[in-house]
């Protein structure tokens, strides 16, 4: 029955199609007449002849034929008689029958049609397809189990046909009955069984029904047996149905209790050392990313260490396939593991990583898929490398200039960001390898990290790098001042400056005429060896660790020497014979102060500290002339004259001498041949004799009598103690002169060898 002519297909020479409709003597076929054991060998023959034309013909060409067959228009009812036909007793009509129905659902049209007929339109003379495949799995022919095992998997092949099945109330059997063709020894049959079961993992339904089986230890056993790379087909989709059920952590956990985790990864990595066979390759991969999608499944890894690195290094010769699929799988397998904290350690384990990502980035340029896993696998490799630590080029109190090296490389030239984070609070962004911190506050610690962004996110921080900011220069110092002026020397003050800022001042530099000083620890400072009458300009600055701060300046002139003067001095009280005299201190000291000293009428009435004097024994209605003197160690400062004149006096007629009264007595006169000795003599005996002596004696005595006045009244300023005396009225006698004379003759002697002028002299020497 073979057709040999490829133009030539049975559907258009046959019409076998017609020969699925159903007769009216199939509703007699069970009456039990005698003629109805005939009639059904003669269907049970010209349907053998439609199947057998119709596989022909699917083999020829698959396309045409479904096409033609789905555009029947007794097309349900064709369906419904080749699924009636799967109860036939005979293998070869059931065998084709399920690979007929298994061909046609392999077309979008075909499958949407077969859901339409068993699930939307089912009837209740409608054969329940589902629980008859699932029967077929067990039939003992085996070109039944497999066309049953292939139709299953077809349908499960959409979402719809998932749906169907995983609602079915005969699922459970079907799940034992499928895994138990995985030990098949024809590959074709056990390759469909775990077809079947990898694609209604693909629901969590499905993996739901494996888990919770009341057989799954049996079932993920056989399962986990299927890994076996020596049936490619069949470890290729197990291995997907082992992922898809190892994808939670609770069916880790089932699965990892029911077989032991070292087996799986043993099998595991056998399937990726199998370079030949690419879809075990890849599925593999599917299956162990599943299994790393946790925390919990990475940890399980780790714990078989040195396999787990075989595996990686397996995966990394992967990557360098030529195939599209296992490459894309390789890669996100990878992108899976890295994930992790630490697991950074283990992916460039070999090393080579790196090197394999830029060789994708060449040999897979056109291909998008490919690009965009490899540089999400690039950037996460690298989110896992610490940056090294920033460097800093510059520090100031304020501000530091920081820079770093990059230990990554951006992928197609992208653009990286660099995130600057400062006692773990995020100050900046950019995309150079330098910045500026700015606002930062002096003298104060910080640390500084740095941290890659990249379009796949954040890296881990650097190490970070601890600094401490300048200190702060201090600023200008307050309230600057002259606190006294001399001829010679000034005296500067001022407050000190805000320091909140500033925690190390060391002192202040001044400054005169631009040139350094002093430097000091107060809040003041004397500057001398200045000239009278000249502006000098004085800086004061704080001086900190950090340098000196900015200055503060004033001018400053020297005092004159007439500033260094005393004031005329006052009057506070005038009376008849008393003065109360005040003065002050000059304007400028010239040197240090020692003592005040008081004229009157040019004789020296006063010394000493006081700032006041109370002159007695003064004449009435008499004009006093009043100077005080400033004596320092630099000289002697007189005031100018200051007049004042006493009242006068009630009682005129009384005559009373005072203190500073010029006296009206006038000495005896002699005539020049006198001499001391013989007015002594005379004296002794009468006034008015005269005496005889020599003319030498006598001009020597007169002489020394002139000297001694003279001398006296030069050197009254001089006098530093005053004693006030009383003369008495003018009723001389020559007892009275010989006594004046002997006393004036005694003071003569004493000045000249003192050099000095006792102050009761007579007061007519003082005027």
């Amino acid at each position: 029955m073979t057709n040999t002519d490829p133009n030539n297909f049975y559907f258009d020479r046959k019409n076998y199609f017609l020969r699925f409709i159903p007769h009216e003597n199939h509703n007699n076929l069970t009456n039990g007449d005698e003629n109805s054991q005939s009639t059904i060998n003669s269907i049970s023959r010209n349907i053998r002849h439609a199947l057998e034309y119709f596989v022909d013909d699917l083999r020829r060409d698959r396309n045409k034929t479904i096409e033609r067959f789905l555009n029947e228009s007794t097309l349900n009812d064709i369906f419904r008689s080749l699924a009636q036909l799967l109860l036939n007793d005979d293998d070869r009509i059931c065998g084709n029958s399920a690979y007929i129905i298994g061909s046609t659902v392999e077309f979008e049209l075909g499958l949407k049609r077969f859901l339409t007929i068993f699930s939307q339109d089912r009837t209740a003379n409608t054969v329940d397809i589902i629980r008859v495949l699932c029967q077929l799995l067990t039939h003992s022919d085996s070109e039944c189990a497999m066309n049953a095992a292939g139709t299953l998997g077809t349908i499960c092949g959409s979402k719809e046909g998932r749906d169907l099945i995983l609602n079915h109330a005969c699922i459970s059997q079907m799940v034992i009955n499928t895994s138990e063709l995985l030990s098949s020894t024809n590959p074709w049959i056990s390759s469909n069984a775990a077809l079947v079961l990898a694609r209604i993992t693909v629901e969590e339904l499905g993996c739901q029904a494996v888990l919770t089986h009341s057989k799954h230890r049996e079932i993920l056993n056989k399962i986990l047996v299927a890994l076996d790379v020596s049936d490619p087909g069949r470890s290729t989709n197990a291995a997907f149905a082992i992922g898809r059920l190892i994808e939670g952590d609770e069916g880790k956990k089932i699965f990892i209790a029911d077989c032991g985790q070292y087996k799986l990864f043993d099998a595991l990595l056998l399937m990726l050392e199998i370079n030949e066979e690419k879809g075990v390759n890849k599925n593999a991969c599917y299956a162990l990313s599943c299994l790393c999608t946790t925390q919990f499944g990475f940890q399980l890894c780790l714990q078989y260490l040195n396999t787990f690195h075989r595996i990686l290094l397996a995966i990394e010769t992967i990557v360098s396939s030529i195939d599209h699929e296992t490459v894309w799988f390789a890669l996100m397998c990878l992108r899976t593991i890295v994930q992790y904290d630490g697991a950074n350690e283990h992916i460039c384990h070999s090393k080579t990583v790196t090197e394999k990502l830029i060789q994708i980035r060449a040999n897979w340029m056109n291909d998008k898929d490919i690009q965009d896993e490899a540089r999400i696998l690039w950037y996460m490799i690298h989110r896992n490398i610490k940056p090294e630590r920033p460097k800093i080029d510059e520090c100031l109190n304020n501000s530091a200039n920081i820079s770093w090296n990059i230990t990554v490389h951006s992928w197609n030239n992208e653009e990286l960001q660099f995130r600057i984070i400062l006692n773990d609070q995020v100050v900046g962004q950019t995309d150079k390898t330098n910045y500026q911190l700015k606002d930062l506050q002096p003298n104060t610690s910080y640390y500084l990290q740095i941290q890659y962004i990249t379009p796949q996110g954040e890296n881990v921080r650097s190490d970070p790098v601890v600094f401490r900011t300048d200190d702060e220069l201090p600023p200008p110092v307050n309230n600057l001042h002259v606190e006294r002026t001399t001829m010679t020397a000034v005296r500067i003050a001022w407050d000190p400056p805000d320091l909140t800022a500033c925690n190390s001042l060391r002192g202040y530099q001044t400054y005169l005429n631009d040139e350094e000083f002093e430097c000091t620890t107060d809040c003041e400072v004397t500057i001398g060896a200045l000239s009278a009458s000249t502006t000098y300009q004085i800086d004061i600055c704080a001086v900190s660790n950090k340098g000196k701060g900015p200055r503060a300046a004033i001018n400053v002139t020297t005092a004159s020497a007439g500033d260094c003067n005393p004031a005329p001095p006052t009057f506070s009280v005038i009376g008849r014979r008393e003065i109360h005299i005040k003065w002050q201190p000059p304007d400028v000291i010239a040197g240090r102060l020692t003592r005040y000293e008081l004229f009157c009428n040019r004789r020296s009435i006063y010394s000493g500290t006081a700032q006041e004097y109370h002159a007695t024994m003064l004449k009435s209605d008499t004009e006093y002339s009043m100077e005080v003197t400033a004596i320092t160690n630099e000289g002697r400062f007189r005031s100018k004259p200051a007049k004042a004149r006493t009242l006068k006096d009630e009682f005129s007629s009384a005559h009373r001498h005072s203190l500073y009264e010029p006296s009206s007595y006038s000495p005896p006169r002699t005539r020049r041949t006198d001499t001391i000795s013989s007015l002594f003599s005379t004296g002794l005996n009468t006034t008015s004799s005269k005496a005889s002596s020599s003319s030498s004696s006598s001009l020597a005595g007169r002489r020394l009598f002139k000297e001694s006045i003279g001398t006296s009244a030069s050197r009254n300023t001089d006098m530093t103690i005053v004693h006030s005396i009383q003369l008495k009225s003018e009723n001389t006698s020559n007892t009275r002169v010989y006594q004046q004379l002997q006393k004036v003759f005694n003071l003569v002697h004493l000045n000249l060898s003192k050099n000095e002028i006792h102050s009761d002299i007579e007061p007519n020497l003082y005027q």
